[in-house]
């Protein structure tokens, strides 16, 4: 079947006017009188045909004819043994002819044209719609082939990945809510929305690349549910609401429920998180996790081994593995003792070279601002910024050296890095100079080791003296009283080279430089051996 609108290279144009026609003649046939079923097999050979507008045409006209046979029962199961038989097998019939229908129309979400997509998704979801308000309740295994339909296709397009999430997902409580049930049952192989009622959904083969491409970009664009949302199957609320709280709690009533949401969305999303991320998802879920998902999560604790992972993995992925799990700290409980440690770690040369690192900055002045943080820990953490920022490109060293000031008007314990007293001789009352290395161990991982503390900040002294000026002179604030306010690091972090040049080259100069006032008479001077060779 093909729902694009335009001629099929096999027809003329006039056959295809012939074929239009004969569809809506078969449609008002089907309607009129029952006696004329048998027409749908012919609208669906048709919508199965390779001409493009009398396909469209006959997908159409089957959704209005299956929409009008739901809402007069002729789908539905026989509830007793004792109906005719005859009007059994004609609604065995005509619910295999349904499932032919609804079988073509997932077939199309894989269709070359987003168009076409969308289309298909269309009329899938108002068949839904049809059937579960015939039903009294929404018909989520219904809903779940289309949403692994969608989400499995390999040629699902953005513009059909839009159209689901905020045409229907975003706009519709139900849908948002069977949306996350489906995405649970399609990731994860033990996951039972139903517990306690014996059902259970198993996935039979693994999950494709193309579906944790898909489910990610929906499940990024999917808002979590707000008070006064529609339901898509709207006469399942108003049944609901005629019949006991056994009978709407079973027959749809959770979609009406934040715990139910809440449940289903953490659920999900647990359920994405273990299925094999590729390493731009995994990033691109790290870079939104405590915003998006954290705090919608009904435990949030439940991603401690997902983040806790991340942050061990090192290099950039710890990076972006902070903010979520700092926020698992601080506002969840969650005891992770090494945290500073492993912080401390991610402090190396390829820090100041990542695409994370002014993120990084932010995170680390949060981190090290309480005032309960022990002196040799904010130690270790100023010794080791101050050493990189030795190596560093100018561009982080600014950065570095803002943030140990910083450290130290917040921290005033730490102030004896800068203000050690040496050592003076009883006798003669000279200054004892002592051959000893930097007690400070660079080397060492546990900050309570490095004996940072007893140390002092001696590159400050060395950054002085930086090749470029403006570190330099920022450096040089280490000589002056601390009555300065702290810098607001954000001034700091965007610096590049790019910006270092333009700041410079536009800066004006307070005093013309000096130049010289005799022009040259030539390339060299009188008597080189140089002017004598180029002598023509």
């Amino acid at each position: 079947m093909s729902l694009k609108r335009k001629h099929g290279g096999a027809k003329n144009e006039e056959e295809s006017r012939t074929l239009v026609a004969r569809v809506h003649a078969l449609e008002q046939n089907v309607l009129s009188s029952h006696q004329h079923l048998n027409d749908i097999v012919e609208i669906q050979d048709i919508a199965a045909s390779d001409d493009g507008e009398a396909a469209f045409t006959a997908a159409t006209a089957l959704g209005r004819i299956y929409a009008a046979l739901w809402a007069k029962g002729l789908l539905q199961r026989a509830k007793t043994d004792t109906a005719d038989a005859a009007a059994q097998q004609v609604g065995d019939w005509l619910r295999d002819q349904y499932r032919k229908y609804t079988a073509q129309l997932r077939a199309q979400l894989a269709h070359s044209e987003a168009p076409v997509q969308v289309a298909a998704l269309r009329l899938l979801l108002q068949m839904l719609d049809k059937e579960g308000t015939a039903l009294g309740a929404f018909p989520s295994e219904g809903f779940q082939e289309v949403v692994a339909a969608v989400l499995g296709g390999a040629r699902s397009s953005e513009h059909l990945l839009r159209a689901l999430a905020e045409s229907y997902v975003n706009s519709y409580d139900d849908l948002r809510l069977h949306f996350y049930r489906s995405v649970a049952r399609l990731a994860s192989p033990d996951y039972d929305p139903f517990a306690g009622r014996g059902r259970r959904h198993v996935r039979g083969e693994p999950v494709s690349p193309a579906f944790v491409q898909n489910a990610h970009v929906v499940l990024g664009q999917v808002r979590v549910r707000e008070a006064g949302a529609a339901l898509w199957v709207a006469q399942v609320a108003s049944q609901n609401k005629s019949q006991g709280p056994s009978q709407s709690k079973s027959q749809g009533g959770a979609a009406l429920s934040a715990a139910a949401h809440t449940r289903a969305f953490s659920e999900a999303w647990l359920a994405f998180l273990r299925l094999p991320l590729t390493p731009d998802i995994f990033k691109q879920v790290l870079l939104t996790i405590h915003k998006r998902v954290i705090p919608h999560m009904g435990d949030a604790k439940q991603l401690m081994d997902f983040l806790s992972s991340a942050y061990e993995a090192g290099g950039a992925v710890s990076l972006l593995a902070l903010n979520g799990l700092f926020t698992l700290i601080s506002e969840h409980n969650l005891n992770y003792p090494q945290f500073y440690e492993k912080l401390y770690a991610l402090l190396d040369r390829n820090l100041f070279h990542v695409k994370y690192r002014a993120r990084f900055f932010r995170l680390l002045e949060v981190f090290l601002a309480s005032s309960h943080l022990p002196a040799y820990l904010i130690a270790a953490f100023a010794k080791r910024l101050a050493r990189l920022a030795l190596f560093a490109p100018p561009a982080g060293a600014v950065t570095a050296v803002a943030m140990v000031y910083n450290l130290l008007k917040q921290h005033p314990s730490c102030m004896v890095l800068i203000h050690r007293m040496p050592e003076y001789d009883a006798a003669t009352g000279e200054e004892i100079v002592s051959s000893d290395d930097d007690p400070y161990d660079a080397a060492e991982p546990s900050p309570a080791k490095s004996c940072a503390l007893q140390s002092s900040l001696w590159e400050l002294e060395t950054l002085q003296h930086h090749y470029y000026p403006n570190i330099a002179t920022l450096a040089r604030i280490f000589n002056e009283p601390f009555h300065k306010p702290q810098f607001q690091l954000e001034d700091f972090l965007d610096h590049t080279y790019a910006t270092f040049f333009d700041s410079d080259t536009l800066r004006k100069p307070k005093k013309a430089p000096a130049l010289a006032t005799q022009p040259p008479a030539g390339l060299t001077r009188a008597g080189d051996a140089l002017g004598d060779f180029m002598a023509f």
